[in-house]
């Protein structure tokens, strides 16, 4: 028979190296997501208020009211070109914040200073995805140094998300469908259609909602950045 101390403490499991791998990939995404999966999920509109900016002398008003928040989702329009000889300059920049969203006509207007100089804020956080595209065909309107960008493809990895599309990107994080019907038409319509309109802000307010729930997260690994 043994003498068993009651002081003595029990001694803690040591985690194997599978317990370790399996923390270590933990992650509350799903990597991937199937087309069927998508089709079952809601279809999502962006719920604020649209402001279509055609005139120069808006431009300052609306950067403005952008520069009150800590980040804003970004993205572009261009009309579609069917001819391998024919490309178009960008037509639309898309800024939104969770409640507002300011659809900038570069076609009429241009790309205004005060939108270079919102562009080139390295403390207003611009997020979205694809912003190598974005910001070459922002640069062909009018030379900058671009700052104050989060580039959605980068920054999910970390999360274990491996998809690189807005919307499944969207579906696996908010859980909500993005209608794409929109994307190939004329954004240098004299009049853009309500429903361009509500494509072209809903794009970049979901970026901006993937890197709020994102970021409410604790920190990622970064093994999940170097994963093949």
């Amino acid at each position: 028979m043994y003498n068993i101390n009651p002081n003595m403490t029990t001694q803690k499991r040591t985690p194997t190296r599978r317990t370790k791998m399996r923390e270590l990939l933990r992650t509350s995404f799903a990597s991937t997501i199937s087309g069927e999966e998508l089709s079952k999920l809601e279809r999502i509109f962006f719920p604020g208020e649209i402001h279509l900016v055609e005139r120069k002398s808006d431009v300052r008003k609306a950067v403005q009211q952008l520069k009150q928040s800590e980040a804003i989702g970004i993205d572009t329009e261009t009309r579609p070109s069917f001819s391998a000889h024919k490309r178009y300059e960008v037509s639309l920049l898309q800024l939104s914040t969770d409640e507002h969203c300011f659809l900038f006509r570069l076609n009429k207007i241009g790309l205004h200073p005060e939108l270079i100089k919102l562009l080139q804020d390295p403390y207003l956080f611009k997020v979205g995805l694809s912003l190598k595209d974005d910001l070459s065909s922002l640069k062909r309107l009018s030379p900058f140094e671009p700052a104050g960008f989060v580039e959605l493809q980068r920054l999910c990895p970390g999360f274990g998300i491996r998809e690189q599309g807005l919307q499944k990107i969207y579906a696996i994080v908010c859980s909500g469908y993005l209608s794409k019907s929109q994307r190939m038409s004329n954004w240098e319509a004299a009049q853009l259609s309500p429903a361009q309109q509500m494509y072209a802000a809903l794009d970049a307010w979901a970026s901006l909602q993937i890197y709020n729930r994102l970021i409410e997260l604790p920190y990622p690994n970064p093994i999940h950045y170097a994963l093949l």
